[in-house]
C-alpha cells in the first residue's frame, strides 16, 4: 500500500517551487517576477536556517537519503531560479532601458562614478581577514552575510587567500547609477567591489573573486522552560544562535578545487554542507530593487478598500454594538483595527484593554496605541509572545516599552507559545454596567504585513465571545484553566478534540445519507490525528476539500486512502495567511475563523483561537470567498499524489484569478451599499 505521507521539507520546497511559477510567469509584471524572486530566496534561506540541523544531527540513513533530495531539489530550484533571472528578467528590464550591470563593461561615466562611491562610502565598512594556510586556524563567518573569497598571486608567484565583507547589511544592495539619455542603470555593490578590489590589494594581482555566504542553524531548544528566569534564557538563546553550527555554505561555481579545499578547511565545513551557488547571493535584497520608471512596470495597484459601516460619525464601539463587523484584508484597509485600539485609548469610558501580541511591526501603532492608553490611565494588560521565532528581540523590545509606560506585560509560557491572535477592550456603558468589545482575527496585530497577508478580523461585542475570551485570558494570567470555552475552540484547551468530534459528525452523516463535507483552507497540515480522521472521511464518502498553502505532509488521491481527498494550493500577489474550518453539518453549516494550522505544533504546543460565524451575511461572505477560490484557474494549483504541483489548466479560455476577483467583488459591494 502506497504510503500516504511525504516529508514536510519536501513538501514546503513543493511550495516554494510555486514561487518560482510566479517570477516564470511573463503575465506578471516585472517588479511582480522580481518580488517573487526575493520571496523565494528569502523563504529557501530560511529554510536552511531552520529545518536542516536535525537531519544532519541524526545522521540515519533514513535521513541520508532524505538530504540528498533536499540538496537535489534545491539544486533544481536554484538553477531555475538563475536562468528566469539571467535570461528572462533581465532582459526584460533592458527592454524597458534599465540595464542590469553585472559582468558587462561599465560606461566610462559611471566607472568614475562607482570609484567615487566605492572610496567615499563603501570602503567604510569593509572588513580584510587574510587566510594564514601555512598555519591553519578556524575563521568565522557571520551567519546570512555575504563575502567575498579572493585568491591573490604575489610578486614570488605565490598564492594567498583573504576574504571581505560586502555591506548589505549597513549599505543598499542595488545603488541606481546616472542615466544616460533614456537610459537607466543600476548596479550592486557586490559588482561595486569587484570593479575596486585593486584599490583593497594593491600590491597582490587578484586571479579570483567569488562570492561565498554560509547559514548557521537558527532553532534552538530550551532545556528546562519551567525553571529560572525564561527571558534570559530567551536572549541568551539568541545571542548562542548568532554562532550556530553551519547548515549550508554557498560558493560561486565558478571557484577552483583549490580555493574550495580553502574554504573546506579554514570555515571548517563538511561536503554535504557545501552547495554550488551562482556569483551573487542573498537575492531576498532584490525585495529593494530599484525601479527608475516607477509605477511602470510595477502591475496593478490593490489599495485597500473602505468598509462602509465604520465610515459612520459614530464611534467603533457604537458600530460593533449594532452589528459585528467582518473585514477582509488587505482587500480591506487595516486602518479600522487601528482605529480600534486609537479610539480604546482616549475613550473616557474604557476601563481595560487586554491584548495577544505575537509579531507585530518594529514601528507599530498599535503598540503606542496601547501606552497611549496606559498613559490615560486605562488598565492594560499585554501578553507577549517573545519566542516568536526571528521576532525575538523587536518583541522583546516592545515588552520594555510598554511595561515602562506602566502596562502589565506577560511575557511567553513555559512549552507553550501563544499564537492566538485576540484583544478584549472593556467599557462603562452610560448605565456604568460593564460591556466588553471584541476583536479576534486569523493575522498578527501587524500593520506592515497586514498590506500584503491576507486575512480576516472580526468584531463583536456579543457575550458568547466575551465569556470565552476570558477563560483564556484568565489562564495566560494565572496559568489556570476555568473550564473550556463554549463557542470558541481554543488549541491549549479544545481545539483538537473539538475538530477531530467535528469531522466524526460529517463521516455519521454521510453513512446515515445525510449532507457531509469537511473544507479546511490553512497554511500548513501535518498532524497526525487530523490527517487520519481527514483520510477516514475521505473513505467513507465525506467530500474533503483542502486548500493548503505551505507544508502539506499528506498526498491525496492515493486509491484506497485519499482519493476522495483534494489538495490545492493558491499563490498570488497577496500571502494566503487566513485560516478557514468549515463542516456541512447536514446543511447547517458550522464555520470557523482561526490563527491555528493543522501542524502539529499549533494543535498540540500553542494556544490558538477559531472562532464561529453565526451571522447569516458573514457566512455567505466565507462562502463567496471559497467559492472564488476553487474557481481559481490561473493562480491555483492541484496537489498530486507525489506532492507536486499542476496548474487547474481547465476552462483556461475564460482564466479566472480568485484574489482579484475577491477585490473586485468587495469594491462592488460598497457602489452598491452606496446606491441604497
Amino acid at each position: 500500500m502506497q504510503n500516504y505521507l511525504i516529508p514536510s521539507e519536501l513538501s514546503w520546497l513543493s511550495f516554494n517551487n510555486c514561487i518560482l511559477d510566479e517570477a516564470e510567469d511573463a503575465n506578471n509584471s516585472p517588479y511582480e517576477r522580481i518580488k517573487f524572486l526575493a520571496i523565494h530566496s528569502s523563504n529557501l534561506d530560511e529554510f536552511f536556517r531552520v529545518k536542516i540541523r536535525k537531519l544532519v544531527i541524526k545522521n540515519s540513513k533514513k535521513n541520508k537519503e532524505l538530504l540528498d533530495k533536499i540538496l537535489t531539489e534545491v539544486n533544481l530550484q536554484q538553477n531555475r531560479f538563475g536562468a528566469i533571472w539571467n535570461s528572462s528578467i533581465v532582459p526584460e528590464l533592458a527592454a524597458n532601458k534599465i540595464i542590469y550591470y553585472e559582468n558587462q563593461e561599465l560606461l566610462e561615466e559611471h566607472l568614475q562614478e562607482i570609484e567615487y562611491y566605492f572610496k567615499s562610502i563603501i570602503l567604510s565598512y569593509i572588513q580584510v581577514i587574510h587566510i594564514s594556510i601555512n598555519q591553519p586556524k578556524t575563521y568565522f563567518l557571520n551567519n546570512r552575510s555575504l563575502y567575498f573569497l579572493v585568491k591573490l598571486k604575489d610578486t614570488s608567484g605565490n598564492y594567498n587567500y583573504a576574504y571581505l565583507n560586502i555591506p548589505s547589511d549597513k549599505l543598499d544592495r542595488y545603488k541606481q547609477l546616472q542615466s544616460q539619455g533614456d537610459t537607466h542603470y543600476i548596479i550592486s555593490i557586490d559588482t561595486i567591489i569587484k570593479n575596486c578590489l585593486s584599490l583593497i590589494f594593491p600590491s597582490g594581482k587578484v586571479v579570483a573573486c567569488n562570492a561565498i555566504k554560509l547559514n548557521r542553524d537558527e532553532n534552538y531548544l530550551i532545556e528546562d522552560e519551567n525553571s529560572g528566569d525564561l527571558i534570559a534564557k530567551i536572549e541568551a538563546k539568541i545571542e548562542e544562535r548568532k554562532r550556530g553550527s553551519s547548515t549550508r555554505f554557498l560558493y560561486d561555481s565558478n571557484m577552483d578545487s583549490e580555493t574550495i579545499s580553502v574554504c573546506k578547511k579554514s570555515f571548517r565545513l563538511k561536503k554535504d554542507e557545501m552547495i554550488k551557488g551562482g556569483s551573487h547571493h542573498n537575492f531576498y535584497d532584490l525585495f529593494k530593487f530599484p525601479n527608475p520608471v516607477k509605477p511602470n512596470l510595477q502591475g496593478a495597484n490593490y489599495p485597500g478598500l473602505k468598509h462602509l459601516p465604520f465610515e459612520s460619525k459614530k464611534s467603533v464601539f457604537e458600530i460593533i454594538d449594532k452589528q459585528n463587523q467582518l473585514l477582509h484584508f488587505p482587500y480591506q484597509s487595516y486602518y479600522y483595527v487601528l482605529q480600534f485600539f486609537n479610539q480604546a485609548a482616549i475613550n473616557r469610558n474604557v476601563l481595560e484593554i487586554k491584548i495577544t501580541l505575537y509579531r507585530i511591526s518594529s514601528q507599530s501603532l498599535i503598540a503606542n496605541a496601547l501606552i497611549s492608553a496606559a498613559k490615560n490611565g486605562k488598565k492594560v494588560t499585554v501578553f507577549v509572545e517573545v519566542k516568536a521565532r526571528f521576532d525575538e528581540y523587536n518583541n522583546l523590545f516592545w515588552s520594555r516599552e510598554m511595561k515602562n509606560a506602566g502596562i502589565k506585560i506577560i511575557q511567553s509560557m513555559p512549552n507553550l507559545k501563544v499564537h492566538a491572535k485576540v484583544a478584549t477592550v472593556t467599557m462603562k456603558d452610560k448605565y456604568g454596567n460593564k460591556k466588553c468589545y471584541n476583536y479576534l482575527s486569523t493575522g498578527n496585530f501587524n500593520e506592515s504585513t497586514a498590506n500584503v497577508y491576507s486575512d480576516f478580523g472580526f468584531f463583536t461585542s456579543e457575550k458568547k465571545y466575551t465569556d470565552d475570551l476570558k477563560k483564556i485570558f484568565t489562564f495566560l494570567k494565572t496559568k489556570k484553566k476555568a473550564g473550556a470555552p463554549k463557542d470558541i475552540l481554543a488549541a491549549g484547551f479544545n481545539m483538537k478534540e473539538k475538530l477531530l468530534e467535528l469531522i466524526d459528525t460529517e463521516i455519521e452523516n454521510k453513512k446515515a445519507g445525510r449532507t457531509a463535507a469537511v473544507f479546511l483552507k490553512v497554511n500548513g497540515v501535518d498532524e497526525k490525528d487530523i490527517i487520519d480522521k481527514l483520510i477516514e472521511a475521505g473513505r467513507a464518502g465525506v467530500e474533503v476539500t483542502l486548500i493548503v498553502r505551505g507544508i502539506c505532509t499528506l498526498l491525496p488521491g492515493i486509491k484506497g486512502l485519499s482519493e476522495n481527498i483534494k489538495i490545492y494550493r493558491i499563490v498570488d500577489m497577496f500571502l494566503e495567511h487566513s485560516r478557514i474550518y468549515k463542516f456541512a453539518n447536514n446543511g447547517e453549516e458550522k464555520i470557523y475563523l482561526s490563527s491555528a494550522d493543522m501542524l502539529s505544533r499549533n494543535l498540540n504546543r500553542r494556544i490558538e483561537v477559531a472562532f464561529p460565524l453565526y451571522d447569516e451575511r458573514h457566512i455567505a461572505e466565507i462562502n463567496t470567498i471559497i467559492q472564488l477560490q476553487l474557481e481559481d484557474n490561473t493562480k491555483r494549483r492541484i496537489i498530486n499524489s507525489e506532492g507536486n504541483n499542476e496548474l487547474d489548466l481547465l476552462n483556461i479560455d475564460e482564466p479566472r484569478r480568485a484574489q482579484t476577483e475577491i477585490y473586485d467583488w468587495l469594491a462592488e459591494r460598497n457602489i452598491a451599499r452606496d446606491l441604497k
